[in-house]
């Protein structure tokens, strides 16, 4: 089911007109159920889809814009937890995305990692909205310790594809919300819990650009951060209501376990700030948190910083937090359509299998190897043939390719 598509370039009063249109995409059962979530934290703003290959779970979904992907390859049933049908099932219904995402200019791709619709539809989805030009966040859950090594490891394989195809990642490990929640929490209460955080991850972005402000954040401050960041940042949020509200987000923010209590703002080459408040929000409170803020933060670290209204937050503050442990030289430039995109250098600290404590560096010099671009071109003496298809793979393609396996080469 799909409906029309409308993306939105105004603030739900029509108070301010975005020159850029945004989409939020949830790509799997777990992606799905967060960006419903987002979309019922506003009442007006970006369209947001979800994209499954389970039907049943597809059409629980609470949003308008709805796509079933891969029905020849999975018949509606799911991927099954294997990511290369996910894959494929992507593959089968690229048209119907390239159609959802075109008129975009910022899409924001949710998902959860380790399920195969998730780690093999998301990066393909990623990789569809950069070729048509779109600054691509995204937003990726990594499972919990518990829900094991298969899904673990198909979490790594999809967290590094997203890394080549998205202009950042925002990863948020689920194992860290056992430090935000109580010791009792039922399990469906915890994975609720992180389909907050993956919706205050985009609400916050989102805020930033749709509404007027103290002091307004760019499109093109978040595009500068993406594309020197090296395709890696961390996200982290804190609330407060009421008095003392201020510093209640403050310390909530410093205390959050999705920047290691503090340590990776400590330790950013460059973060974004928004200060998201009702309309009395004052200047001495952006004061008082830039101060806090900067008595932390290294004296070179480069801060792009923004104060945003909104009247439905009278009472309340939200402090949100993008952050980039590294500053590249020269910004990523985007490839033309059908141009192989280069590997990404990038720090492996926030997988689940990396070594050290989570959100901090890798020891020094430690980068995810390199891949070599193998993907064929064309097809060679097959070029004027029809393929030849076995459970849906294409034969005449190599089976690195058909697989997924991505070779290294030096650096």
């Amino acid at each position: 089911m799909t409906a029309s598509l409308k993306l939105s370039d105004t603030d739900p009063r029509g108070e301010r007109t975005m020159p850029y249109r945004i989409l939020v995409v949830g790509v799997g059962t777990g992606g799905c159920h967060s960006a419903a979530h987002i979309a019922a934290e506003w009442t007006e703003g970006p369209l947001v889809a979800a994209v499954d290959t389970d039907e049943q779970a597809l059409e629980a979904t609470a949003l308008p814009e709805r796509i079933l992907l891969g029905r020849n390859v999975t018949r509606g049933f799911g991927a099954g937890g294997d990511l290369q049908t996910g894959r494929l099932a992507a593959e089968e219904d690229s048209a119907r995305l390239r159609a959802l995402i075109g008129a975009a200019d910022l899409v924001f791709v949710v998902t959860a990692l380790g399920g195969g619709t998730g780690s093999g539809a998301a990066p393909l989805v990623a990789r569809l909205a950069r070729e048509h030009g779109a600054l691509v966040i995204a937003c990726a859950a990594l499972p919990f310790e518990f829900e094991g090594d298969q899904r673990r490891e198909a979490a790594v394989e999809a967290l590094r594809a997203l890394r080549t195809h998205a202009d950042a990642v925002i990863s948020l490990p689920n194992q860290r919300l056992l430090e935000l929640v109580p010791d009792q929490t039922s399990l469906a209460a915890a994975f609720a819990a992180s389909d907050r955080m993956l919706a205050m991850a985009v609400l916050g972005l989102w805020k930033m650009f749709a509404h007027s402000g103290l002091i307004n954040l760019n499109f093109s401050d978040l595009k500068n951060l993406m594309e020197r960041s090296g395709g890696v940042c961390c996200f982290g949020f804190g609330e407060g209501r009421g008095a003392g509200r201020m510093e209640q987000a403050v310390e909530a923010l410093l205390r959050s376990p999705l920047l290691d209590h503090g340590n990776v703002i400590a330790q950013a080459d460059a973060f974004l700030l928004n200060i998201l408040g009702g309309p009395e929000l004052a200047l001495m409170e952006v004061q008082q948190v830039m101060t806090r803020l900067h008595a932390i933060a290294r004296p070179d670290a480069r801060l792009f910083m923004g104060a945003t209204v909104d009247e439905r937050w009278q009472g309340r503050i939200m402090l949100t937090v993008l952050a980039a442990e590294n500053w590249m030289a020269g910004a990523r430039v985007k490839p033309e359509d059908g141009t192989p995109e280069p590997p990404l250098e990038t720090h492996d600290a926030d997988l689940p299998d990396a070594a050290g404590a989570p959100g901090q560096p890798p020891p020094s010099g430690r980068t995810v190897q390199g891949q070599l671009n193998l993907d064929p071109q064309d097809r060679g003496w097959f070029g004027n043939v029809n393929p030849t298809l076995y459970h849906g793979e294409d034969l005449d393609l190599p089976t690195y390719v058909r697989r997924g396996v991505k070779l290294g080469g030096a650096r």
